[in-house]
């Protein structure tokens, strides 16, 4: 008997957004009308303020430069005092920033995600080998501030964790889509798609992991091979996931697609 390798199909960002944000948490108002400084450890400063539900103005001073846009956001708060802010920041489209703003602590942990241009796509996985690159092109700048006051150097900052390795995790993110998460060990996990558009599905990608307070978790993942950002807030005590996915629309450089995600969860086994 011959046994030949089968097409595997991965699809494009925005056919994965379709239906997939049916258990999304709903956008919060608590910090409409506030101005929030965030304050990091190389000098740079970061200013939100929140006009209403949906719209803020970002600003970054950082020595000379001095970046300022009126955007569209998206904020929900999965515990007291803990917001997670999301939006897309560059007129290019290719750059995201998320913002777990912690008011507990007055700390917050800032992702940037940036996906690839059309070149670095076009890198084959083994030439990525051979020349010593990430496999996957998508980056993830992680800093750490401090909220409303100067960064000290002996500060609080949302550390690494390793609570969440061993741990093999299923998300239901709608009636459809359900994933389960191998946490494999500190820089990787597997996902598996049991049911959905990515039935059958599976990779180990590139991840990190952040302690945010008991049993509340920061997860990030990179995909290489559908350039992808994924970044959700998991609180294992409700048993809920909260974030957002982000990657081109279709399988080229051009539009993004950046949407929310929200999930039920069960711990399958350790």
């Amino acid at each position: 008997m011959t046994v030949k390798n089968e097409t595997t199909e991965y699809i494009s960002v925005g056919e994965l957004s379709v239906g997939f944000s049916e258990n999304i948490m709903e956008p919060t108002n608590n910090l409409v009308g506030k101005t929030i400084s965030l304050y990091f450890e190389n000098g740079k400063e970061t200013r939100l303020t929140f006009m209403d539900i949906e719209t803020m103005k970002f600003q970054t001073i950082e020595g000379e430069k001095d970046e300022r846009l009126i955007t569209s956001y998206l904020a929900i708060n999965p515990r007291q005092d803990i917001y997670f802010i999301d939006f897309v920041a560059s007129y290019g489209d290719t750059r995201s920033v998320s913002i777990v703003l912690d008011m507990n602590k007055k700390i917050a942990t800032v992702i940037t995600g940036i996906l690839p241009t059309s070149e670095e796509m076009s890198i084959p996985i083994l030439k990525r080998v051979e020349q010593r690159l990430p496999l996957t092109p998508v980056q993830a700048l992680i800093e750490h501030a401090s909220v409303n006051t100067p960064y000290k150097s002996t500060g609080l900052q949302h550390e690494k964790t390793t609570d969440l390795i061993g741990k093999r995790v299923q998300f239901i993110y709608s009636s459809k889509d359900i994933y389960e998460h191998i946490y494999l060990n500190e820089n990787m996990y597997t996902w598996h798609c049991i049911s959905g558009s990515e039935k059958g599905l599976s990779d180990t990608d590139k991840c990190f992991y952040y302690k945010l307070d008991e049993d509340l978790y920061l997860f990030i993942w990179i995909e290489k091979v559908i350039p992808t950002m994924g970044i959700v807030v998991e609180d294992l005590n409700t048993l809920r996931s909260y974030g957002k996915i982000y990657g081109y629309e279709n399988y080229s450089a051009g539009k993004v697609s950046n949407f929310p995600v929200g999930s039920y969860a069960k711990i399958i086994n350790r």
